[in-house]
Formats: C-alpha cells, structure tokens, sequence
C-alpha cells in the first residue's frame, strides 16, 4: 500500500511542477514579465513555507556556512535557473522549453566527470547519447523561426540547475531537513530577484485576477504542494524510484499546453521527449544499481 502511496505522490508531485509553464504564460498573457512572475514566486513560498514550519513548530535556525550556501544558491543559481527558463517560455513553447530543460541529469554526468573525476558508466554514456538526440530533433525539424534565443536559454537553465544539483549534494546540505533548505533558497532567490528587479526596473505591480491566480497557482501548487508531495514520495519509495517518475513533468508541461494553451504537437517533438526521459530513466536506474 505505501509503495503505492509514494508512487502515488510522485507522479502527483511531477502533475504540480509541468503546470508551472503554464501558470506562468498566464501571467504573462495577463501583463506580468518573468522576473515579477519570479519574484512572487518564491516570495509567496517563502511566507507560506515560514508559516508552515511555525506551525510544525519546526526549528529553522541552522549553522552558518549550510546558511549562506543555501542562500547563494537562491540568490544566484536558483535565481538564474528560473529565470533563464522563464524567459525562454516567451520565445517556445512550454512544452518545448520545458523539455529543453531536461537535460540536466546529463549535465550532472559531465560535470561530476570533469570536475570531480567520477566515473562514467556505460548506462550513463547512454543517457547522454540519448539526449543528445532528443535535443537534435527537437530543434533539427522545426520550423526556421524557432528562437536560437529560447533554445540557448532553455538549456542553459538545464545546466544551471545541474550546478544546483550538485553543490545541494554537499554533505553539510544533506544533513538539514529539506523543508528548511527549500526556505532558505526561497529567500535567498527572493531577495535575488527583488535586487535583480529593481536594478532592471522590470517589477510589474499592476493586477488582475487571472494574474494573482497565477501567482498564487505557481507557489502553492507548482512550489509548496510539489515539493511537500516530493517529500512524501522519497520517504515511501526512495530518490531513485521518485526520480524516475519525476520524468513525467515535461509531459505534464507538454499535454497542458496543448490543452490550454493551444500549443502544437508536433511528430518531433514527442520523439525528442521521449528520447530525454528515456535517458533520464537510464541515468535514474544507474545510480539506483550503484
């Protein structure tokens, strides 16, 4: 029954994430911009998840140095992830973007290989072929309008998030309970994203009710409900298996923008997702016989 339960939850924790493309092309269809969209994001989730941890009765107060990481990775890499990955929702599709995204577990690879002299199984180097030619016929059959611009950032908010990934890995991050680590980054991506609005001059303060709904849609359901049911899921099924059915939230992005959105479903671009999931269940399993 629990093995069910975490299924369960983890498929409904991926459900949550895909609809945050389309929450937030929404609100950009109603006047908001990425960085607003951004910023009340994680603002909305800071206060919720605060509020939450009151609650619990839940201590926050952590050391130090796993303090001023948790926060700089909000300031700056969570921060650059999501916004780069915003963006590129103006310039492709959610579904496309999204996928584009997907890329990271293989960026994981290349970076613990390079950097931290890793080893590169055969499963891996198989994952990494596999989303190479997701990503190359997602892109090699488009039309010839397709942004270079949303393609480049899409990808890079994959890497980005590959980095994130890995300084999470470090040991005095993995020791605090990741509740309290998501509300430091929360802040931390807060404040980044306040900075980073008012140097730009890019806040948009003006509101409708779509636009609020949308908000509020992408912190509580895409933010807070994902990642309290990711919990859920990993503490009845383990990360591995959470991880794999964690590969459903590019579909997730790509059935609601059709639907919703009105978005195209192209032959291709099914063949690319397939073919990045197929690699990202090759990874999971491979760190899962490890």
């Amino acid at each position: 029954m629990n093995t069910y339960k975490g299924i369960s939850y983890a498929i409904l924790s991926s459900v949550a994430l895909g609809l945050m493309p389309i929450f937030a092309s929404i609100a950009y269809e109603n006047g908001s911009n990425p960085t607003t969209v951004i910023i009340f994001r994680f603002l909305l989730s800071s206060i919720s998840l605060f509020i939450y941890l009151l609650y619990k009765k839940v201590k926050i107060k952590i050391e130090r140095k796993p303090m001023l990481i948790l926060l700089g990775i909000g300031i700056i890499a969570y921060t650059v992830t999501t916004q780069t990955l915003f963006i590129s929702y103006n310039y492709l599709g959610a579904g496309l973007a999204t996928t584009l995204h997907f890329i990271y577990p293989a960026i994981v690879c290349i970076i613990g290989f390079v950097f931290l002299k890793e080893k590169i199984s055969k499963r891996k180097l198989i994952s990494l072929l596999l989303s190479g030619i997701g990503v190359y016929s997602l892109v090699a059959f488009e039309s010839k309008s397709l942004s270079a611009i949303g393609i480049f950032l899409a990808l890079f908010s994959g890497v980005a998030y590959a980095i994130n990934l890995i300084i999470l890995g470090l040991d005095c991050i993995k020791s605090i309970d990741n509740k309290i680590s998501t509300l430091y980054m929360c802040v931390g991506a807060t404040l980044g994203m306040i900075t980073y609005g008012l140097f730009t001059k890019s806040i948009v303060l003006t509101f409708n009710t779509k636009m609020v709904a949308s908000y509020i849609g992408i912190s509580l359901i895409s933010t807070i409900v994902s990642i309290i049911l990711l919990l859920k899921a990993i503490e009845l099924i383990g990360t591995s298996s959470t991880s794999i059915l964690g590969t459903f939230e590019p579909i997730i992005s790509i059935i609601f923008g059709v639907l919703i959105l009105g978005e195209n479903l192209s032959f291709e671009l099914v063949i690319g997702a397939a073919l990045i999931l197929t690699a990202t269940i090759v990874l999971a399993k491979d760190t899962k016989s490890e």
